[in-house]
């Protein structure tokens, strides 16, 4: 173990033993890389898929409606989206792919 005694500035010293109170395990590049991908890839295709089906009128949503092959529509705010609920539209979505 380094000590100052040792040729080490006091600050060096006061480092290596910093270093022996780092308990984080060391860092999985790949799966950090996956995650980050996932994020990048993911999301912002959920989020288009659902700004794409918002819709300023009830009819609108019902024909959008059809295509996802789901019944009714809801209130968003302002907007309208297709289906009885969010739920069921997050199901009729991923069918469609």
């Amino acid at each position: 173990m380094p000590t100052p005694a040792m040729g080490l500035t006091l600050h060096q010293w006061g480092d290596s033993k910093l270093d022996l109170l780092d308990f984080r395990p060391p860092m999985n590049r790949l799966g950090f890389a996956v995650l980050l991908l996932a994020g990048v890839v993911v999301v912002p295709t959920a989020v288009s898929a659902q700004a794409f089906d918002m819709f300023p009128s009830q009819a609108a949503a019902e024909k959008r409606a059809k295509e996802l092959k789901c019944s009714g529509v809801f209130a968003m705010g302002k907007d309208w989206m297709p289906c009885q609920n969010f739920d069921a539209y997050q199901k009729a979505v991923s069918k469609e792919k």
